[in-house]
């Protein structure tokens, strides 16, 4: 199964993807994972950073599409109301 992503979240992806990574990965680095109690001596430690950090990026991706995709709804639905108002206007 292919995903395929409207054009409009494709181009406004990027610019949205890392407002949303900034807070979701301090989230999850401080208050989920707790890694400030962590001693940074072992190898494992950074495995265990790499995956928090791995699925943070995963998250932040979904949240952005669905962002952008509650973004573009709106967008076009207002757009509808706007080509039903001056329709409405011309009669």
């Amino acid at each position: 199964m292919e995903l395929r992503l409207p054009e409009s979240i494709k181009e406004n992806f990027w610019k949205l993807f890392f407002f949303v990574m900034l807070p979701v990965s301090i989230h999850t680095i401080f208050y989920e994972w707790e890694f400030q109690h962590y001693g940074f001596n072992e190898p494992d430690v950074y495995g265990t950073l790499f995956f928090a950090l791995i699925v943070c990026a995963c998250e932040s991706a979904l949240i952005t599409v669905f962002l952008l995709w509650v973004y573009d709804m709106v967008v076009k639905r207002k757009a509808k109301q706007h080509i039903l108002r001056n329709k409405v206007d011309e009669k």
